[in-house]
C-alpha cells in the first residue's frame, strides 16, 4: 500500500501516518482491520490433532502462510488453520484490538499473569517508539484463567465433518489493569509491550469507532438478498415470491412463475436465508432511527455496492441501507396490492431452508424436495402483527422525511405505506380481527414476541416527526384508554396517556434485553431525540406544550434507569443514577467490574444481547448528556447527578470487551481487530457446512459480523458443543439482529469522520460475482483392488451455474504399439455414481445412456508428434463419454485399467493387471510447472472408499470437453491447442516483444496505431486487459488477483501479434 504522495514515502502499512494525513486505502477501516502477527511459528500445525478425521492431508498447506508478512494486512480470505494458527497464542495483553478514542481518558487494558509493574508502548513493528512511552500497572485479586477448543471441519457431505481439533489453554494467574498514556501517537497501529511479550495492535483515534461503525455495515451487505449488488456474493434467490402462499403454516398456492422476482430483496436473518420479517423490520427500524436521531455522524463512505468507496452514491451510508429494507417492504405492499393484512413479509421455509448449506447464489438453482429451492421459498402472511408493522411503519415514516431530498417519489410511497400499516397495528392493538394476522404471532425461528406497544410507541414517534399531525402526538402520550388494561399512573416514569403509557403507565421491558423483540430503549431513545430535545420544534413542530415537553422528558430519563436497573445483574460494578417513581425498580447500574457484563435474558450467543446493553447504556448516556448540556430542569426527579460522563464510560469499556479485553484475546466483531473466531455459522462465508457435492468454495470473513460467544468469568470456556465450532451455532452464529444492535451502539461513540483517509484505491473488489470455480473440473486418486489391478477414481466436478451436456473426458497414458494391439491398457468403468446439487450429499446411479456410453469406450488413439525414441513409446489418447453433468453436480467413475486378448479383431476383457503403467502416464504422473501447464504432484495413492470422505487433488492433465469444446485440462503436443493462450510448439517471429521486471509487463511492439493487451490465467480466464497507442506500454501486475503462471496477448484488430508465457511473483 502506497501513502499520499505528498508524504513522499512508500510504505507497506499505515504505521507511518501522521495525525492530521489521510491515508489511500483498501477500506474505510484499514487501519483497524486484522494484521499478521509479528512472527510466525512453523512448528504450530504440530499441536492440531488431526486423528479426529480418517481424512488424509486435512492440513497439507504450506507451515507459513505465503502471503505472511510481520504486522501487513492480512487478506479476509485465507485457509482457516491458519486463522486457528494465530489464536493458539492467548495473549496475557488484553487489548480493545480496534483502539481507544482520543477523548477516552481511561483506555483500559488488561495483563493476566503472577506479576506487572510496566508496560511500554512500542509501535506496529513492536519496536520503542522515538520518546519511550511507559506506564505502570495497578494490581487486582481478580484472577482469570481461559480455555478455548477449535474444532475445524471440511464439509458435510459426509458423516466425517472434522479436519483438526485444537485445544488451547490461556495464561492463568491475576488480572493487572493498564491506562494507555494520553501522549501516544494518534492515527496510526500501535502495540503494548510488557517482558517479552507484545499485544495486537490497536489506534487511539477520534475516528476508530466511525471505522468500526463502517465495518459493522459491511455485514447489512453480506446479509443482502435479490440482485442488490452484494459486494460479498452474487444475485441470490432472485425467485422469491414466486413460491406457495402460506397462513401459520397452511399452504394454499403452489409455486407460480408469474409471482417470481416480486419478493426479491430485502435481508437474511442468521447464518441461514430465510428471511424473516421480525429481524428484518427490528434491523430496518434500527437503521432508520440511528440515521434521524444522529444524522451527522451518518455520512457517505460507500456507494450502495459497499466494495466501492471512492466513487460513492452521494446518500449517507446508513439511511442507503436502510432504503434497500424499505424497497422489500414496499414490494410486500405492492405484492398484497394495498392490503395490508395480505402483506407478504416473510420468505422461506424453516426446515427446508436449513437443509442446505452454500453459498445464497447458488440455491436458485436447487430443485430437490428439503433443500430451500425457489419452489420451497413460502411466502408466509400472518406475520405482521401489531409489533412488525409498527417496526415497519416507523422505519418508513423516517424515510419519508429524510430520504426525501434524493428520492421525493420513493419518500412520499414511503409515507402512505407507513400510515397505512400504522393504522393496521394500532386496529389489531385495539381488538379489530383481520383474515391473516394477529397482534402477535410466533414462527419456527422466533416466538414470545407477544409485545407490541413498544413498537407502536415508536412508530407513532416516527409519524409524528414525519409528518406533525397532532393525531401522532395524541397517541404517543396524551391519549388514555387507548388499549384494553391500560394504566395511568402520575409520578416520574409514568406517561400520561398514549402508547408510551404501556407496562404500569411507563416504556418498561422488565428483565429483558433490547433485541428484536424489544423495542422500548430505542422508542425511548427516538422519543427524546426526534421529539423533545429540541424545544422549538417539540413545540412549534409537534403541537407539544412546554409542561407536555419537560414531563416526557422526565417520564423518559426514568424508564432508561429503571430498564436499565432491570438487566444489571449481580455485579459488583455499580453506577448510582437518580431515581423516579417507579418504586419497584432500581436506580443502580450493577455490572461485572472486570468484563463489564451485565444481565442477558439469554445464555446462547451471549454477545447478541450483551450488545443490547451496550445500547441501552450509550443512549441513556447520550440523553443524559444532552439534558445536562441544556441545564433542563425536570418536574419532579433530580436534574443533576446523571452521570452521563460515567454511564458513556461503561460503555466504551463493554466495547472494549467485544474487541478484545476479554478472556480469549480476541475481537468479537469478524472483520476488526488482529484476531477473529474462524469458524462462523454462517452459510456465504463459511464452507465448512456445505452439504452439496459441487460449488465448492472459500472461507471468507463476514465482515461486520458478531460472534455469538458465551458468558465470561473467573473461569472462561469457550468449547463447541455440537460436534464441531462451526455446527455450535448457540456461540458461532451470526445475525443481522446482533450486527444491527452493534451498529447502534457505535454510533454514539462515532464521530461520523468523513477525511480520515484518502478516497483511492487502485485493487479494490467492487463485488464477489461469483465464489466458485466457474469450471467443469476433475480430480483423481489411484488404488489397488483385486490381483493388483490399477484402479482410478475420477470425479467430474461441474461448478457453473449450467448443465454440462455431450461431455467426453480423455485420458493420456503412455504405451508401445505392441501394448496397444495386443490389448494390455483396457479401460473398464467399475463404479459409475451421480452425485447432483440436490442430493445433499447422496448419491443414486449414473442414468443408462451414461452407463452405456462409458462402458462401450472407444478404442484408444495414439496422439501426434509424442514418440518416445528411448522407450519406443507413444501417448495414446482414452476417450471416455460421460454425458450430462448438472449444474452443482459430481459425476464418479471407479476405471479399472486392465489386459484383454484379442478375439475376432476386438479386445475382450481377461480382468487381469495391464500391461502398461498407466500411474507413470501423462495424465497421472507428476508434472513440473511449464511455460504453458501448471505444476502437479501426481495422482495419490489412497483405498478405495477414500473419496468418500474427502476430495482428491485436482487433475489437470485430464481433459474434459462439452460439445467439443474444452473445458478443462492440458493434454499433450497440440491436443489442447485449441486453449486460449496455448503457445504453438513450432517458434514463429513476434511482431511484440514482452518482458516482466518486478510487478510491470513491459511491451515493445512493431506495429503502430492501437492495441490492446490482454492477461490470461493457463485456464484462458481473462484477468484484465489494458489498450494502449504507439509501440510502447506498461502494464501493472500489482492489481491482478493471480500470481504464478500467466499468458500475455497483444491484440491488434483482432488478430494476436503475439503471444507469451509470464510469471508473476
Amino acid at each position: 500500500m502506497h501513502l499520499k504522495k505528498s508524504t513522499g514515502v512508500i510504505a507497506s502499512t499505515l504505521a507511518a501516518l501522521s495525525a492530521s494525513a489521510a491515508f489511500a486505502a483498501t477500506t474505510p477501516y484499514d487501519l483497524i482491520r486484522p494484521t499478521w502477527p509479528l512472527s510466525w511459528d512453523a512448528k504450530v500445525f504440530e499441536n492440531f490433532d488431526t486423528t479426529v478425521t480418517k481424512k488424509i492431508g486435512v492440513l497439507n498447506i504450506p507451515a507459513t502462510p505465503a502471503s505472511f508478512k510481520a504486522g501487513a494486512m492480512m487478506p479476509d480470505t485465507l485457509d482457516q488453520a491458519y486463522f486457528d494458527a494465530i489464536n493458539t497464542k492467548i495473549s496475557p495483553i488484553r487489548v480493545n484490538q480496534a483502539g481507544y478514542l482520543k477523548s477516552d481518558t481511561e483506555r483500559q487494558f488488561y495483563f493476566v499473569g503472577s506479576k506487572a509493574t510496566e508496560f511500554e508502548i512500542v509501535d506496529a513493528d513492536g519496536k520503542s517508539l522515538s520518546t519511550k512511552i511507559t506506564g505502570t500497572f495497578t494490581a487486582t485479586e481478580t484472577a482469570t484463567k481461559s480455555d478455548w477448543t477449535i474444532i475445524a471441519g471440511t464439509d458435510a457431505a459426509t458423516n466425517d465433518l472434522k479436519r483438526y481439533k485444537v485445544e488451547i489453554t490461556g495464561p492463568e494467574g491475576n488480572i493487572f489493569v493498564g491506562k494507555i498514556p494520553q501522549n501516544v501517537p494518534t492515527e496510526k497501529r500501535l502495540r503494548i509491550k510488557v517482558g517479552d511479550e507484545i499485544s495486537s495492535t490497536f489506534i487511539v483515534s477520534d475516528d476508530v469507532y466511525t471505522m468500526a461503525k463502517d465495518a459493522t455495515l459491511k455485514f447489512f451487505g453480506i446479509q443482502r438478498s435479490g440482485n442488490s449488488e452484494s459486494w460479498f456474493h452474487g444475485p441470490s434467490h432472485t425467485k422469491d415470491g414466486g413460491g406457495a402462499i402460506t397462513t401459520a403454516g397452511d399452504t394454499t398456492s403452489s409455486f407460480d412463475a408469474s409471482r417470481a422476482g416480486s419478493l426479491a430483496g430485502g435481508w437474511y436473518d442468521c447464518g441461514d436465508h430465510l428471511k424473516e420479517s421480525q429481524t428484518m423490520a427490528y434491523a430496518f427500524m434500527t437503521l432508520a432511527v440511528m440515521h434521524a436521531t444522529n444524522p451527522g455522524k451518518d455520512v457517505d463512505h460507500y456507494d450502495y455496492n459497499q466494495g466501492e468507496f471512492v466513487k460513492t452514491d452521494g446518500v449517507p451510508d446508513v439511511l442507503r441501507e436502510a432504503k434497500h429494507g424499505a424497497d422489500f417492504f414496499l414490494k410486500a405492499y405492492e405484492f398484497a396490492k394495498g392490503v395490508v393484512d395480505d402483506m407478504p413479509v416473510s420468505v422461506g421455509s424453516f426446515g427446508s431452508d436449513h437443509g442446505w448449506w452454500g453459498r445464497p447464489e447458488a440455491q436458485d438453482y436447487v430443485n430437490a424436495k428439503h433443500r430451500g429451492g425457489p419452489t420451497e421459498r413460502t411466502v408466509r402472511l400472518g406475520e405482521l402483527g401489531s409489533n412488525i408493522s409498527s417496526d415497519i411503519a416507523a422505519g418508513l415514516a423516517i424515510l419519508s422525511k429524510d430520504y426525501a431530498k434524493y428520492d421525493k417519489k420513493f419518500a412520499d410511497s414511503c409515507l402512505v405505506v407507513a400510515e397505512k400499516m400504522y393504522a393496521f397495528a394500532k386496529d389489531l392493538a385495539q381488538g379489530k380481527t383481520f383474515k391473516n394476522n394477529k397482534a402477535f404471532f410466533d414462527t419456527p425461528a422466533y416466538n414470545n414476541n407477544h409485545e407490541y406497544l413498544d413498537d407502536l410507541a415508536l412508530a407513532s414517534v416516527a409519524l409524528l416527526y414525519a409528518t406533525g399531525k397532532k393525531d401522532y402526538a395524541d397517541d404517543m402520550i396524551r391519549t388514555t384508554e387507548l388499549f384494553k388494561g391500560q394504566r395511568i399512573i402520575d409520578g416520574a416514569g409514568f406517561f400520561g396517556g398514549g402508547w408510551f403509557a404501556a407496562d404500569a403507565s411507563g416504556m418498561l421491558k422488565n428483565p429483558k434485553n433490547t433485541n428484536w423483540a424489544n423495542a422500548h430503549s430505542f422508542a425511548l431513545y427516538a422519543l427524546y431525540k426526534l421529539i423533545l430535545a429540541d424545544k422549538t420544534k417539540a413545540t412549534s413542530e409537534y403541537g407539544l406544550t412546554e409542561d407536555e415537553r419537560l414531563a416526557a422528558i422526565e417520564d423518559c430519563l426514568a424508564d432508561m434507569i429503571a430498564n436499565l436497573g432491570d438487566v444489571s445483574g449481580t455485579g459488583t460494578g455499580s453506577i448510582v443514577l437518580p431515581k423516579g417513581d417507579i418504586s419497584w425498580t432500581q436506580n443502580t447500574v450493577s455490572y461485572n467490574p472486570t468484563w463489564y457484563t451485565m444481565f442477558t435474558d439469554q445464555k446462547w450467543n451471549f454477545n447478541h444481547y450483551q450488545a443490547g446493553n451496550i445500547f441501552e447504556v450509550l443512549a441513556y448516556a447520550d440523553v443524559a448528556a444532552d439534558i445536562e448540556k441544556q441545564g433542563v430542569t425536570l418536574p419532579a426527579m433530580a436534574s443533576t447527578g446523571l452521570k452521563a460522563s460515567e454511564m458513556r464510560q461503561l460503555g466504551i469499556n463493554q466495547l472494549n470487551y467485544m474487541l478484545g479485553v476479554n478472556p480469549w484475546d480476541v475481537s468479537f466483531v469478524y472483520g476488526i481487530g488482529d484476531k477473529n473466531d474462524a469458524h462462523p455459522h454462517h452459510r456465504a462465508s463459511n464452507p465448512e457446512g456445505k452439504n452439496t457435492p459441487g460449488f465448492n468454495y472459500k472461507y471468507a470473513c463476514p465482515v461486520g459480523a458478531l460472534f455469538g460467544g458465551t458468558v465470561p468469568g473467573d473461569s472462561s470456556s469457550l468449547v463447541p458443543e455440537n460436534e464441531t465450532s462451526w455446527k455450535d451455532w448457540e456461540k458461532s452464529e451470526t445475525c443481522l439482529y446482533s450486527s444491527a444492535t452493534l451498529l447502534s451502539a457505535l454510533t454514539f461513540v462515532s464521530n461520523g469522520g468523513n477525511d480520515y483517509y484518502e478516497k483511492k484505491c487502485d485493487n479494490c473488489k467492487t463485488t464477489e460475482t461469483s465464489p466458485f470455480s466457474n469450471e467443469v473440473y476433475a480430480t483423481a486418486y489411484h488404488y489397488f483392488w483385486t490381483d493388483s489391478t490399477d484402479y482410478f477414481s475420477i470425479n467430474f466436478y461441474n461448478e457453473t451455474l449450467e448443465d454440462a451436456d455431450s461431455v467426453v473426458a480423455y485420458i493420456y497414458f503412455d504405451a508401445t504399439e505392441e501394448d496397444v494391439d495386443a490389448c494390455g491398457a483396457m479401460f473398464l468403468v467399475d463404479i459409475c455414481r451421480a452425485y447432483d446439487m440436490d442430493m445433499g450429499g447422496f448419491d443414486k446411479p449414473c442414468s443408462d445412456a451414461t452407463t452405456t456410453m462409458t462402458k462401450n469406450m472407444s478404442t484408444p488413439k495414439k496422439v501426434d508428434d509424442t514418440y518416445n525414441k528411448d522407450k519406443k513409446t507413444y501417448i495414446w489418447e482414452q476417450a471416455i463419454s460421460i454425458g450430462t453433468i448438472s449444474l452443482g453436480g459430481r459425476l464418479r467413475l471407479d476405471i479399472g485399467i486392465s489386459s484383454g486378448t484379442k478375439v475376432d479383431g476386438k479386445c475382450e476383457e481377461l480382468l487381469t493387471p495391464s500391461k502398461v503403467k498407466v500411474t507413470d502416464s501423462w495424465s497421472f504422473t507428476a508434472h513440473s510447472e511449464s511455460k504453458d501447464a501448471p505444476a502437479y504432484d501426481g495422482v495419490p495413492e489412497w483405498d478405495k472408499d477414500q473419496g468418500d470422505i474427502q476430495q482428491a487433488p485436482q487433475d489437470p492433465y485430464i481433459v474434459i470437453r462439452s460439445k467439443g469444446k474444452l473445458l478443462w485440462g492440458y493434454g499433450p503436443g497440440n491436443t489442447t491447442s485449441d486453449r486460449v493462450g496455448f503457445v504453438a510448439p513450432k517458434t514463429t517471429i513476434a511482431k511484440a516483444r514482452m518482458q516482466v521486471n518486478k510487478s510491470k509487463l513491459y511491451v515493445l511492439a512493431s506495429a503502430q496505431g492501437s492495441k490492446t493487451v490482454k492477461i490470461f490465467d493457463m485456464l484462458g480466464n481473462q484477468l484484465m486487459a489494458q489498450d494502449f497507442y504507439g509501440t510502447r506500454t506498461e502494464v501493472n501486475l500489482a492489481k491482478l488477483p493471480h500470481r504464478g503462471a500467466l499468458i500475455a496477448r497483444v491484440v491488434q484488430n483482432g488478430k494476436t501479434l503475439a503471444t507469451q508465457s509470464i510469471k508473476v511473483k
